[in-house]
């Protein structure tokens, strides 16, 4: 089969379809045959190299995190899910190749997938709302009379954060691009403002939790917008943030890691509507290269991409 994947760190030129055979799965595996998958840019900063350190050097490696299928097989251990299934899921990002006609991924990192979702739908949730859930439920415990800001409300990560905050009672207020604001407005956030001009939300008062999903936000300027006991939640750390959160009870990080648990809940929650994946463009697999290339450079659009097999 093919499978989207290079043989050194680099550009959008290093990836090409090349021949790939799953491997033979151990106890707690499944072989997934995948039917959607959704770009991340986790995708194309592991092959930039930003981990390379974690990831290693052995080539080929794979692109690829988010995914929606069917279970092909399943090992002895595996108890969440069975043959024939149709499944949504991510991938250990040391081991990434989501973008495959078949793979092989522990049972940890996927649950069954809402039957009223499609599986391009359904591929769009796994990194977004895993990492919406670790900062929105584990790190702000949003709750009724929660006041949170969301630093870019319309992205993917934040537009889950603002449904998974408002059904939790919170309200919501934030931050995104002009053109996104009335579609922000529409999904509750209120007051939204142009993240352009940060004075008019600086001066908006204080919040029981700051989450910047855009990386945009310094790490002092989101303290002082806090409450007292309130948290800056960040998911672009550097090794000075890093250091910066280990001496501060204030500042906190989020990980996609952190939410893979709760795949379950994640699922059970789209299937009520409380979590609402948007697709903005989707395409044929056949157009992988060409699409993650685009949205390297800049071209997204309004919700996720996605690629169907």
């Amino acid at each position: 089969m093919k499978r989207v994947q290079y043989d050194r760190f680099g550009g959008p030129e290093q990836m090409y379809f090349g021949n790939y055979v799953p491997p033979p799965l151990e106890r707690t595996q499944v072989r997934v045959k995948v039917k959607a998958v959704a770009i991340n840019p986790l995708d194309w900063k592991l092959r930039q190299g930003a981990m390379k350190l974690i990831i290693g050097r052995t080539f080929p490696k794979g692109v690829g995190s988010d995914y929606a299928g069917t279970i092909e097989a399943a090992g002895e251990d595996v108890t969440n899910v069975n043959f024939g299934d149709d499944v949504f899921g991510t991938m250990d990002f040391k081991n990434a190749g989501a973008f495959a006609g078949s793979i092989v991924v522990d049972c940890r990192y996927l649950t069954r997938k809402p039957a009223q979702l499609s599986f391009s739908e359904a591929a769009c949730l796994p990194i977004p709302a895993t990492t919406a859930w670790a900062a929105i439920i584990d790190k702000a415990q949003a709750r009724s009379g929660s006041r949170i800001f969301i630093n870019g409300c319309s992205g993917a990560v934040g537009a889950f954060a603002v449904q998974l905050a408002l059904a939790r009672g919170a309200t919501v207020s934030g931050s995104c691009g002009k053109a996104a604001m009335p579609k922000a407005r529409a999904a509750g956030v209120d007051p939204v403002f142009n993240y352009a001009d940060s004075s008019s939300y600086r001066s908006a008062g204080k919040f029981d939790a700051i989450f910047d999903t855009a990386g945009t936000m310094s790490v002092s300027e989101g303290l002082s917008m806090l409450n007292r006991g309130g948290v800056f939640i960040d998911i672009n750390p550097t090794p000075g943030r890093v250091v910066r959160g280990m001496l501060s009870g204030r500042y906190k990080m989020a990980f996609a890691t952190m939410g893979t648990e709760h795949l379950p809940e994640i699922a059970q929650f789209a299937h009520e509507g409380v979590l609402r994946p948007t697709i903005g463009l989707e395409k044929p697999f056949s157009e992988a290269l060409t699409a993650i290339a685009n949205a390297e450079s800049g071209f997204r659009g309004p919700g996720r991409i996605v690629l169907a097999l």
